[in-house]
C-alpha cells in the first residue's frame, strides 16, 4: 500500500491510528519503521562478502525475522521516504501474487499473510507503470489547508477552556493565517523545505505574546 501526499497531510498518523484500533480489538500490531533511502542498495537487500559468504541488509533481516516469529499477530513494515527506481524495482516480487522478496543469493523470504508492506511516500515521480500496478494508493492531499486547520483546532481546543475565546480565536486564524502561508509560500524562500504545518506551529509561537 502506497500512502501518498506532501509532507504534513497526516501519512504517519494514519497508520498509527490504525495500527492503534487494531491494538484495541485484540490484534496487537507489530510496526518496523525505516528509511530505505538511508543505505545503499546492497545495504538494504544483502550481498556477498569477500568470503562468497551472504551478509543480510536491513530489509531482508527485518522480513526474515518477522516471518520466522511464530504468532499471526499483524506486522507492518513501513518503508519511509521517497521513491527511487535503485530500491523500489527489487520490491516488484514483493508487491505482486507471489509476495516474495527475491534475493541476490537466489534465497527468498516470503510475505505470509498477516504482513504487509506500507510505503511512506510523497509521489510516484520516479516509479515505473509496473511498480505503480501492483500497489493500492491511499492519497491524503493538502490541497485545501485542512490539515493545519486542523491542526488550530487542536492547539485551541486544548489550550483554552473559554468557549468565547475559543471563537475568537479561530475567526482570528480564519481570517489571517490562510493569506499568511499563501504569501509566504510564493514571496519567501527557505534555506530548508518547510511545510504548512511547520509554519502554522511558528505562527502559533509568534503569535501567542500577542493574544
Amino acid at each position: 500500500m502506497f500512502i501518498m501526499g506532501p509532507p504534513g497531510s497526516g501519512k504517519s498518523s494514519t497508520w498509527k491510528i490504525l495500527a492503534k484500533a487494531q491494538d484495541k480489538a485484540g490484534k496487537k500490531t507489530l510496526l518496523v519503521d525505516l528509511d530505505p533511502k538511508v543505505v545503499s542498495t546492497k545495504d538494504l537487500y544483502g550481498y556477498n562478502l569477500a568470503t562468497k559468504e551472504w551478509k543480510d541488509g536491513l530489509l531482508s533481516k527485518i522480513m526474515r525475522t518477522l516471518s520466522e516469529t511464530p504468532d499471526t499477530n499483524p506486522k507492518w513494515i513501513i518503508l519511509d521516504g521517497d521513491l527511487d527506481a535503485n530500491w523500489i524495482e527489487s520490491m516488484n516480487s514483493v508487491m505482486d501474487d507471489n509476495k516474495i522478496l527475491t534475493l541476490a543469493n537466489n534465497e527468498r523470504i516470503p510475505l505470509k499473510p498477516h504482513m504487509r508492506m506500507l510505503y511512506e511516500i510523497r509521489d510516484l515521480r520516479y516509479a515505473t507503470p509496473a511498480t505503480v500496478s501492483r500497489a493500492g494508493i491511499l492519497l491524503l492531499s493538502d490541497d485545501k489547508g485542512y490539515q493545519w486547520k486542523a491542526y488550530i483546532k487542536s492547539w485551541v481546543r486544548n489550550n483554552f477552556v473559554d468557549e468565547k475565546l475559543r471563537l475568537d480565536l479561530m475567526k482570528l486564524f480564519e481570517r489571517y493565517i490562510e493569506e499568511t502561508l499563501y504569501f509566504v509560500k510564493k514571496s519567501c524562500k527557505f534555506l530548508i523545505p518547510v511545510n504548512a504545518i511547520s509554519m502554522v506551529i511558528s505562527l502559533c509561537k509568534a503569535l501567542w505574546p500577542l493574544l
